[in-house]
């Protein structure tokens, strides 16, 4: 019964609304629709596609080589699963290239310890200048004075060695390790400047000891010794100075002993190479250097 009555009522009611009105009140009601149904399809939208383009932004980066980015998308869909492990593959490369540079460093330090020598070994003279009896006249010094008695020798013995083009390598405990390169085939040029330049070191021995008594310090005698032959040259990545290796730096090492307080002392193989030269004079020590093998070594001196 009171639905018949509210048929009636509104049939009634749009039996009084004009025909106009009632379409534009449909239309109204249309457009209020798609409005609303465009707004909730704009926000689901929105509320899709973040997290995805918070996805592919997340894998540029990775892409580029950023492993600390993360997405943290909080969603308890699929998308949020993605996100997790995203984020969990992104902690794992992380921590791989963490793993890999740490590597490396090792293996650059490494190589950074060891030698690298050179493929071309070359003839060179190897010299080697030791200072006599230098446990005996440090004992009683201090450190401080320990440190410029050194300085004031490996600096004033490396200043006449390199006015002769030679290369100081190193210093081994009291001696200093020194050779020079054979740049031309001009034999007799590149001995005489080997040779000159020991017995000039030999020569300056009293302006050194000026230095040393000068401050304190006790006079000293050094004993040089020349060796010619092959050596081989390493590169060492902590040095800016070339090592040098083989057997004439240890046959030139083991000759030293024979030297007179300092004299000049060489060789064999550096004697055949200048023993006409005529400006000075060769005697033959007759050393005996390894325990079954005969070196002989000549003393050098002025004529």
């Amino acid at each position: 019964m009171i639905s018949i009555t509210l048929t009636t009522v509104l049939f009634l009611n749009f039996n009084n609304i004009p025909l106009f009105q009632l379409k534009q009140n449909i239309i109204g009601i249309g457009l209020a629709l798609m409005i609303v149904i465009s707004l909730i399809t704009i926000f689901l939208s929105k509320r899709l596609s973040e997290p995805l383009t918070r996805l592919r932004e997340a894998a540029d980066k990775i892409a580029k080589g950023n492993f600390n980015v993360r997405t943290n998308i909080k969603a308890h869909d699929e998308i949020g699963q993605l996100s997790i492990s995203f984020d969990s593959m992104a902690q794992k490369l992380q921590e791989f290239m963490i793993a890999i540079n740490l590597r490396e460093e090792i293996i650059q330090e490494q190589e950074n310890i060891l030698l690298q020598f050179s493929q071309k070994n070359e003839d060179s003279c190897v010299c080697i200048i030791d200072i006599v009896q230098s446990t005996m006249l440090t004992a009683s010094l201090s450190n401080e004075q320990i440190k410029n008695f050194y300085e004031i020798f490996i600096n004033s013995i490396a200043e006449i060695v390199k006015k002769f083009n030679g290369i100081v390598v190193k210093n081994i405990g009291d001696s200093l390790l020194f050779y020079f390169r054979k740049i031309d085939s001009n034999d007799t040029d590149y001995f005489k400047n080997v040779l000159e330049c020991c017995m000039i070191i030999s020569d300056s021995n009293s302006e050194l000891n000026k230095k040393m008594t000068k401050v304190g310090l006790p006079g000293i005698s050094y004993r040089t010794s020349i060796a010619y032959g092959t050596i081989s040259i390493a590169k060492v990545a902590t040095s800016s100075v070339d090592d040098i290796f083989g057997v004439t730096v240890n046959r030139c090492s083991k000759i030293n002993r024979f030297a007179l307080p300092n004299g000049v002392i060489i060789g064999s193989d550096c004697y055949e190479k200048v023993k006409t030269f005529n400006d000075y004079q060769f005697r033959n020590m007759n050393a005996t250097v390894g325990a079954q093998s005969i070196y002989s070594v000549f003393l050098v001196t002025r004529k």
